[in-house]
């Protein structure tokens, strides 16, 4: 009967130690700042393209806008979670008007990503210019 006692005795520290010395695994850092100008680089059936992007804090979220040989962009539905981002914008072309999706992650001044597309995706990565 003390024999069982003291095994409650040791017991009940030690489980409180151990469930202490673990820190949370599931919790999230804060979230990347994507803000600033980004020049991509994206390699194309029809070339090498560096289009710039330019993204900004607005509100709680951001705006911003596109560059590339076909003008100028408005990026819509930009979202930063931890480490990833992505945002959209309406390109148009002769066959029609449609959406390019931008998926990524960022690491420090460089992000990096997937762009898709009606025809499928291709990949882009990018370096903090300002």
């Amino acid at each position: 009967m003390i024999a069982g006692n003291y095994r409650n005795v040791f017991i009940g520290p030690l489980l409180l130690v151990s469930i202490l010395a673990f820190p949370e695994i599931s919790t999230p850092g804060p979230d990347a700042d994507l803000s600033g100008t980004w020049t991509l680089t994206i390699e194309t059936p029809m070339g090498i393209s560096n289009p710039v992007l330019t993204l900004w804090k607005s509100g709680g979220g951001y705006v911003g806008s596109y560059e590339s040989r076909r003008g100028k962009r408005v990026v819509e539905d930009v979202v930063v979670e931890g480490q990833t981002f992505s945002f959209r914008m309406m390109v148009s072309m002769p066959m029609g008007d449609f959406d390019m999706v931008y998926k990524g992650s960022i690491e420090g001044e460089k992000i990096s990503g997937t762009i898709g597309n009606p025809m499928g995706e291709i990949a882009f990565v990018g370096k903090r210019s300002q």
